[in-house]
This record gives structure tokens, C-alpha cells and sequence, in this order.
């Protein structure tokens, strides 16, 4: 039996008043006496008096008692377990974190190799009994965790329709929305009276959840293994550079030990699929360390590989792309403009200024028909100082162009003067470690920022500063020439130019980078490209037989923004033309979300209830460790309250006749 509002003990406070009452109530009786009796009445009033005596024989009294700790039960809201459905509405969460995808029934164990089962499959056993002992009349609501809250089933009262949901379920190693899917369910069993939660979860709980407030009583049932310390060790970081000037390259690896115990591990580092380098390492229960790799041959993707296994593999491959090191090249197209050149060169930039004076063709001018030459070495960024040349529309500088960070500052065209002057600077790396509180110049280019843009320096509420990725490449655009103003005289000008430069050139690697699963990426598709697909090629997505994935499309059109992949792993986006021929495609590292990493241990999940009360899960208690065992069946609340004050109501029947015939002496 459970008490769900201890808050109706107050009212216990009626039952010493009632006590009272009768103390304080002097009781006599007429009786006709001879004279010399009255030293005797004399008596019996003292013994009237006295508290004690008036409540011997008073059956009134213990049945008003009665009624009210009855009432008082009743106001704490009693309730037992029973076993099995009741009738109404149950809404069951299923956690399909990525946590869940950890080993379950210590499948490591000597002479349990066989069973390789993780707990969605445990939770996915139990789920499935429980659809089997499924009543009529009763009607589930299926709600999936998972990178976002998703109503699988609404009110569904088909066993055999509620069993062939819970065996579609599989890990989602996106960011679990635990919160939103909390809130989700109390909002679906609000005013129901007749309702109940249960939630299947492991007891890896990242989020808060003590502002939700249910109205119904939640069961939570924890599947995480508490019959030995769960183990984990995973990559938390990895990454190689190549200096320009070395054939060799360097990576750097941090590694942590998630469990409670010493472990020595393995890392195996693969270039290009082969083995170049292998170092062993003891990692201290709850500790990381720095583990470096030098002499690396030079290659375009490396992985990095943890053994032995343990009870949790998302994290046990990660993958890198070769970063080119070494001073971007810059290719800066203006009239002239020292303090920018300068400033590039302070960064660290290798700048080839390619002068723009008056006899040069510019936008809008037919008369010169002038062509510059691409450079011998392709720029990593070009920035266009003022107006925009014209020979930049021509087909191979219109293809450079396309696929190269571009930062233009300026130009032609309509012009706005600012009110005030207010200036307001969004979080962006570019303006990080400015103030940028005065305006830069008195007025600026009308222009519509792009949709792949958005503003990061405001004044008076017009774009300054654009940034954003056109089709996958970074794009910076001032709209206000910097001859015009004081910008390139202040001593945050440098600093400026080279966050832009580092911005420009976050993406000069072999690959897109890491990205967690389920989340949106900026992609550079090919403008030739008329298909495209994810294609698993390495890691855990291949050892658990990944397909391709068709990519997300914009009308006819492939988008430039795309849905990564669902499970970790090196995936590739890979492009085809229309004669069907590959076009270079581009590596990425899809991963887990890193809080799931953590498998041993959780906290205990308080879950608020509407009338004030607070009930904490421990997945430590010993109800958890049985469902290691035999699958236990789902129990839920049979509330007393009625059978209370049907009591109470009986009691107080009884009470009037006891009234009537006078026995309340």
C-alpha cells in the first residue's frame, strides 16, 4: 500500500477536537432523592467533573472517531499495487535513448557470448507481455524518447497493433528529448482521472524533470543492469594535422574511462583503412587521458579504434579527416586597401593582392572587356575589396567562386542612413572578443540579406555584417566600404580580420567534421549533382548493416542543408551527375550523443506530483534488479479512496441510529 498526499494528515488534527468536545460536555441526570442524599449528589457532581470519566461508555463517541480517521485516510489518497491492466488510460514512455543500445544481462559473461542483447531488447520483452495481457476496454498511448517526444500510438486498445509497434523500436543516438517527452505525457493525462504512466527507462536521466507536474501516478521501471558496474571506455576527442611543410602528420586522442574500475585498452589507429600506429594504455576509473600519435603518414581519413569491447560501442570508433595546416592562401581583389592587407597578413594569411584600379572592368561597365587569369594555386578564401569585378561572372572564376569562402566588403548600389546608431552584435565567431559598440561608417548599402545568411552586426536594427554557408561554403559580407569610415584605425580591426579569416577557413579539411546523429549540416553539393545518397562506409554503422539513405530534396533540387545520418558511423555523401558518373563527394563522422556515454550510474528521477507530493525512482533499488531475472509484469495503482468513505458513509449511518435510540451516554 502507497500514500499518495501526505498533506491530508492535517486533517487528522479534527480527531483530538472531537476528544475535546466530549471533555468539555458536563452530563447529568434527573433523579428524585430523600434529603439526607444530598451529601451524595454532592458527589456524583464532582465525579462529573472529572475529564476521565465522561469517556467510558461512550459508544457515540468512538464512532465519530471513526468517521473522522476514515476521512482522514481517505483525504491521503491510499492506494495499492495490483498486478496486471486496470481499466483506462495508460500511457506507456518508451526510452530510446542512446544508453539503450548498452549490453544487457551481462552479455560478456563467460558462456554468454550468444545472447549479444542490449536493454531496447529487454525493455522491447517486457513491452511485449505486457501488450499480450492487454484487456478491452483498456487503451494505451505508446510515446517514443528519442531526439524528439513522438506519439507511436494514441488510445489504441489492439494488443496484437500495440505488439507490432514495440517491435519496430530501435535506438535513436540523437540528443534524447527527455524533458519534452515528459511534458508531453502529463499534458495527455491531464484531467483523466482514470489514467497512469509508466516509463521504461535504463535510468540515464540527463536532463531535469522536477517542473513536471503529473496529475496521475507514474511507475517508472528501470531496465539498467545493477547486478555488476556496467563498463565503458570511449573517445571523447580525436583529430590529425598535417603541417603543409611535413609529409607526416600529428593526432591527438582523448580517451575516458566511464566506469568505477582500472581498465588497460588498446588504440589502434588506421590511415585510409590501414593500421600505421597501436599504443596501450590503464585508465583509472572516472579518469581521461591525452594519448599522441606523431609520424602519421599522410591520408584522408583516420580512425581510431578502442578493444577490448565493452558494454557500450557507439563510442569505441571515432574518425578524423586530414586538416591542412600551415598559413591559408588569400586571394584579395581591391583597388588598394593597406590596412586590410596588413591586417591579413598579421593573421597569418598569405595574401596575393590582385589590384583593381580604374582601367579594370568592373559590374555594369560593357566597354572593357579586360580578363584576368585564374591563379596558379587555387586561394582558399577570396575577398573582393569595393566594387565587383566583372570578369568574376565569367564561367571559371564563377566556378571558383562557388566553391571557395568568399568575404566581399562594399560595392555599388542603394544607400541607407541610419537613424541613432545603435549597434547590436550577435554571437558569431567572427565578432567574438569584440565591442563593437560605435558605428563603423555613416551609412550603409541597402541590402536583403540572403536566406542562407543572417545578420551578426546590427545598427538601429539594419544588417551591418551578414554571414552563412552558401551550399556548404562560408560566406562574410560587410555592406559598407571600410575607406569610408574609422573601422580600419581602431585597434580591434585586427582582431576582427582574423576571426573572419578563421571562420573563412574553418572548413579546409578532407571531410564535413563530427556531427551528432539526427542533426542538420550545412552540405556543398555539386552543381552538376542530380542525385545524391548517404552511404554507410566504415565503423558502427557497417557492423550493425547500415543502408543508404536517399538525401533530403528542394523541390527537384538536392538541398544544401541535410538530415545526417541516424546511426554513428563514417557515412559519405556521395553525388552523381546525369550520365550517372561520381562526383568527389564528402566524408562524415556521425556520433552519438556524448551524455549517453554514461552507462554505470544514474540518479534517482524525481517526478512531482500535481497535488505538491514528490515521488523519487532509484534504479538502485532492489525492484530494478529483479527485472534482470524474470520478466516481471506491469503493476499499477488501485486507489482506496472509495472503498474509504463507503467506510466512512456506512459508519456514520450506523452513527445516527446509535443517535436515535439514545446510547450516546
Amino acid at each position: 500500500m502507497g500514500i499518495s498526499s501526505w498533506a491530508g494528515l492535517w486533517f487528522g488534527l479534527t480527531i483530538p477536537v472531537i476528544v475535546l468536545m466530549y471533555l468539555f460536555k458536563r452530563k447529568y441526570l434527573d433523579t428524585v432523592v430523600p434529603s439526607h442524599l444530598l451529601w451524595n449528589q454532592v458527589l456524583r457532581n464532582i465525579e462529573a467533573n472529572r475529564p476521565w470519566q465522561k469517556l467510558q461508555n461512550r459508544l457515540l463517541l468512538w464512532l465519530q472517531l471513526l468517521v473522522a480517521a476514515l476521512l482522514v485516510f481517505a483525504l491521503m489518497l491510499p492506494f495499492v499495487w495490483v498486478h496486471g491492466s486496470t481499466q483506462g488510460h495508460t500511457v506507456i514512455i518508451v526510452d530510446t535513448s542512446a544508453s539503450m543500445s548498452a549490453r544487457w544481462n551481462d552479455a560478456t559473461s563467460p558462456g554468454n557470448h550468444d545472447k549479444l542483447e542490449n536493454r531496447l531488447h529487454g525493455l522491447k520483452e517486457q513491452l511485449i507481455q505486457y501488450a499480450d495481457s492487454l484487456e478491452r476496454g483498456n487503451e494505451v498511448s505508446l510515446v517514443k524518447l528519442g531526439s524528439e517526444p513522438e506519439v507511436l500510438l494514441s488510445r489504441e486498445t489492439n494488443g496484437k497493433s500495440l505488439r507490432k509497434v514495440i517491435e519496430s523500436l530501435s535506438v535513436d543516438y540523437g540528443k534524447a528529448a527527455y524533458r519534452e517527452t515528459l511534458s508531453l505525457a502529463a499534458a495527455l493525462t491531464q484531467d483523466d482521472p482514470k489514467a497512469n504512466v509508466i516509463l521504461y527507462t535504463d535510468g540515464q536521466w540527463n536532463d531535469s524533470s522536477a517542473d513536471i507536474v503529473f496529475d496521475v501516478p507514474v511507475e517508472v521501471v528501470s531496465l539498467n543492469d545493477r547486478k555488476g558496474t556496467a563498463i565503458n571506455v570511449g573517445v571523447e576527442q580525436f583529430g590529425v594535422k598535417n603541417e603543409e611543410s611535413s609529409t607526416e602528420g600529428l593526432g591527438v586522442a582523448v580517451v575516458r574511462n566511464y566506469g568505477t574500475s582500472p581498465i588497460e585498452v588498446t588504440l589502434d589507429l588506421y590511415s585510409d583503412g590501414k593500421l600505421v600506429a597501436s599504443k596501450q594504455t590503464v585508465l583509472e576509473g572516472g579518469k581521461r587521458t591525452t594519448v599522441s600519435f606523431e609520424g602519421l603518414p599522410i591520408g584522408d581519413v583516420y580512425k581510431l579504434k578502442l578493444s577490448p569491447e565493452d558494454d557500450y560501442a557507439p563510442d569505441n570508433e571515432v574518425f578524423a579527416f586530414r586538416e591542412q595546416g600551415g598559413a591559408p592562401n588569400v586571394l584579395l581583389l581591391s583597388a588598394g586597401n593597406l590596412f586590410l592587407e596588413k591586417a591579413l597578413q598579421l593573421s597569418g594569411a598569405r595574401v596575393t593582392l590582385m589590384d583593381l584600379d580604374s582601367e579594370h572592368a568592373s559590374v555594369g561597365q560593357t566597354d572593357n572587356t579586360e580578363t584576368r587569369k585564374l591563379p596558379t594555386q587555387s586561394p582558399d578564401i577570396v575577398i573582393v575589396d569595393g566594387e565587383t569585378p566583372a570578369f568574376l561572372k565569367e564561367d571559371e572564376w564563377a566556378l571558383l567562386l562557388r566553391e571557395t569562402p568568399l568575404w566581399t566588403l562594399g560595392g555599388e548600389g542603394e544607400r541607407v542612413q541610419p537613424s541613432s546608431g545603435e549597434m547590436k552584435a550577435e554571437s558569431h565567431p567572427v565578432t567574438r572578443y569584440l565591442s563593437l559598440t560605435e558605428p563603423p561608417v555613416g551609412e550603409l548599402q541597402k541590402e536583403t540579406v540572403p536566406t542562407w545568411a543572417k545578420p551578426i552586426l546590427k545598427m538601429d536594427g539594419l544588417p551591418v555584417m551578414y554571414a552563412g554557408m552558401e551550399s556548404g561554403v562560408p560566406r562574410l559580407r560587410f555592406l559598407f566600404s571600410l575607406t569610408e569610415g574609422d573601422l580600419p584605425l581602431r585597434p580591434e580591426f585586427p582582431i576582427l580580420v582574423n576571426n573572419a579569416v578563421q571562420w573563412l577557413q574553418s572548413g579546409r579539411t578532407t571531410g564535413l567534421g563530427r556531427v551528432t546523429a539526427g542533426t542538420i549540416i550545412d552540405v556543398p553539393v555539386t552543381a552538376s549533382a542530380v542525385d545524391a545518397s548517404w552511404v554507410p562506409k566504415d565503423g558502427y554503422a557497417v557492423s550493425l548493416g547500415a543502408s543508404s539513405i536517399p538525401v533530403q530534396r528542394v523541390g527537384q533540387n538536392i538541398a544544401s542543408q541535410q538530415e545526417s545520418p541516424a546511426t554513428p558511423g563514417l557515412w559519405k555523401f556521395e553525388m552523381r551527375d546525369e550520365s550517372g558518373a561520381d562526383l568527389p563527394g564528402f566524408n562524415v563522422e556521425v556520433a552519438a550523443d556524448s551524455m549517453e556515454s554514461v552507462i554505470y550510474e544514474s540518479e534517482p528521477l524525481p517526478l512531482n506530483s500535481a497535488d505538491g507530493t514528490q515521488q523519487v525512482v532509484d534504479g538502485n533499488s532492489e525492484e530494478g534488479d529483479k527485472l534482470q531475472g524474470d520478466i516481471q509484469p506491469s503493476k499499477s495503482r488501485f486507489s482506496l479512496v472509495y472503498l474509504a468513505a463507503w467506510l466512512a458513509l456506512i459508519v456514520i449511518l450506523a452513527e445516527w441510529g446509535v443517535y436515535q435510540r439514545g446510547r450516546s451516554i
